[in-house]
């Protein structure tokens, strides 16, 4: 039985931050095949803009994760989007900004 999962991409200068590589550099790296990427629009004020999404997976997710957790944040993302992988569809979410959320007791 197959695992469902839900893929995260992050906005190229996330990448770039995290990474603490330059936004050219992962550009780069986006258009030499190295970086899974896709363009979404993406409202921006009263219009849309395009910016450019890089498939969070291994190290970035890791660093993304540590990331927020340290900051006390948490993604804010377009709809839910199924994109067809393969012979697969998978439930992708495109984090947009990040807001801050309170510290949970447990």
């Amino acid at each position: 039985m197959e695992r469902d999962f839900t893929m995260i991409w992050l906005p190229l200068a996330r990448v770039a931050e995290l990474t603490g590589k330059s936004i050219k550099t992962i550009r780069r790296l986006v258009k030499e095949g190295n970086l899974p990427a896709v363009n979404r629009l993406v409202p921006s004020g009263k219009s849309h803009t395009t910016k450019t999404f890089v498939l969070a997976a291994g190290e970035h997710l890791d660093l993304e994760i540590a990331d927020c957790k340290s900051k006390n944040q948490q993604g804010v993302c377009l709809d839910r989007e199924l994109m067809n992988m393969g012979s697969d569809k998978r439930d992708c979410r495109f984090v947009t900004a990040y807001i801050k959320v309170g510290d949970k007791e447990e």
